[in-house]
């Protein structure tokens, strides 16, 4: 069984080789690579798993995904599986992070703010989705906010579904299996197993009709929250 040494080495090898080759690529050229070496990373650490296609991905077009949070393998599983153009919404911490500092930069995922002053500071997150949306780019929201404690499904927050909203942007549901088993919250050390990413079926915008746009976010996140639980609850 790989040991945390021998995890936390996988990460720091294939993160130095993504950035080497990274920087060498066209602007924009990257995420096939960081798409081939987060996969190494798992084969590495003794993690394999299934995932969509790329012919599905390419059918969604650009979208807003949201995901369950249930392992820092999760955001692993997205970069392993989607070789276009996905921006994933952070904690800005980990924008300092070594490693992942700079591939989070790299790559233009967003960053966001926790903490005292947060609401005056993710002010810009707005214009940041609208403008990644009209270059052709998704945005991956994990809309618990944090990494599930217990591997159950938590509450949504609603900034996915605002910004859906307010972009006119399709909601994807997506389904994360077999990550908080590998790696719960609170440790680095990785299990091997079996894990799963599984794209669900677009949720249809609602009109007018539904209220004013927080109860169009409401019924959105419901609509996104019941169709995840509902995949959970099928294994």
């Amino acid at each position: 069984m790989p040991t945390l040494i021998h995890n936390l080495y996988s990460f720091t090898h294939y993160a130095t080789r993504y950035l080497r080759d990274a920087q060498k690529a066209e602007p924009g050229h990257s995420q096939p690579i960081r798409a081939r070496y987060a996969r190494e990373f798992l084969n590495a650490v003794g993690i394999t798993y299934t995932g969509p296609s790329l012919e599905q991905i390419q059918s969604m077009g650009p979208c807003i995904y949201v995901s369950n949070h249930t392992s820092i393998l999760d955001a692993i599983l997205v970069c392993a599986c989607f070789e276009n153009d996905l921006r994933i919404l952070a904690k800005d911490s980990l924008f300092k992070a070594p490693y992942l500092g700079r591939i989070l930069r790299l790559e233009r995922h967003i960053p966001v703010a926790r903490g005292k002053n947060a609401s005056a500071r993710n002010q810009a997150i707005r214009e940041s989705i609208r403008s990644a949306i009209a270059e052709g780019a998704s945005i991956l929201f994990f809309p618990e906010g944090t990494r599930t404690p217990t591997g159950k499904l938590g509450t949504f927050k609603l900034g996915a579904f605002y910004n859906a909203i307010q972009t006119q942007t399709p909601i994807v549901p997506v389904v994360v299996k077999g990550a908080f088993e590998a790696m719960p919250k609170q440790t680095l050390k990785i299990k091997p197993g079996r894990c799963s990413l599984e794209l669900l079926s677009p949720i249809e915008l609602p009109d007018e009709s539904i209220g004013d746009e927080t109860e169009r976010a409401k019924y959105l996140s419901q609509k996104a929250f019941d169709a995840i639980q509902k995949a959970l609850d099928s294994e």
